[in-house]
């Protein structure tokens, strides 16, 4: 009998874990919507104007369920924030890992400041609202530092290839190059949001590639050459293109949150 109470116990076991990762999934999940719901109400009322109320609302859940999973409102801004890094660091990555032509890969950097995994208003309006929150905020200007340290490498990963390829001549000094523009992208994005009948995301797209082959000396054959067939929309799931959508795409990071 012990032979076949142990296959029985084994299955039990193996049971066990399938429920407790189901669970484990489940959690991740809800997690995921909640800090989805956060980052909507971010956007539309700020950091400061960010209540545990409203967040459940938007999520369509009690607020008994908001504190469930985030005991504590700081905590769900924090995760938030760094849900949406990360989600911009993975469609980083995912081009970096599939595009090895170095012009061609700042071009999509670029593009992805204007067309991403959300819609130009949703995405600035967020980090807008974090900038200025992280101003008043000693905690969240610790999360600014970092989000701004993080996201400088693709820019610096993107010129370092150029540089070693021989794509790339620039006029200033390379570390320089990153911080030139990341600062033309803010700004642009600023005016945008703020005079779109000046300044549209397409004209900032323009803007942004211009200034890189000014000062990173690519040639307009290079140029021309790097934005044919260039995606619209860059996604984590580069080069495909996915269809506009008036929603946050946080498929990279399903299974990937702390449960």
């Amino acid at each position: 009998m012990a032979p076949q109470s142990a296959h029985v116990e084994g299955r039990t076991s193996s049971v066990r874990a399938q429920d407790a990762a189901a669970e484990v999934d489940l959690t991740a999940l809800r997690r995921l919507q909640l800090i989805g719901a956060a980052s909507e109400v971010i956007c539309r009322n700020g950091v400061d104007g960010a209540r545990l109320k409203d967040i459940a609302q938007e999520a369509g859940v009690s607020l008994g369920m908001v504190q469930h999973y985030f005991r504590r409102r700081e905590e769900l801004i924090s995760e938030t924030i760094s849900a949406m890094l990360e989600l911009t660091l993975a469609t980083w990555r995912s081009v970096s890992e599939r595009e090895p032509d170095p012009v061609r890969r700042l071009f999509a950097l670029l593009r992805f400041q204007v067309a991403g995994w959300a819609p130009f208003p949703k995405r600035w309006s967020f980090w807008i609202e974090f900038w200025s929150a992280a101003n008043r905020d000693a905690t969240l200007r610790t999360y600014a530092q970092d989000v701004y340290q993080r996201w400088e490498f693709p820019f610096r990963s993107a010129v370092d290839a150029g540089l070693a390829s021989g794509d790339f001549t620039p006029s200033v000094p390379v570390d320089r190059v990153s911080v030139i523009l990341m600062s033309l992208a803010d700004g642009a994005a600023v005016h945008v949001l703020m005079a779109g009948d000046t300044l549209d995301d397409e004209g900032m797209f323009d803007l942004l590639i211009d200034m890189a082959c000014r000062i990173l000396g690519i040639s307009d054959t290079a140029r021309d050459r790097a934005l044919q067939d260039l995606p619209r929309i860059i996604s984590p799931h580069y080069p495909e293109e996915p269809e506009p959508s008036d929603g946050i795409d946080w498929s990279p990071l399903i299974g990937e949150l702390p449960a």
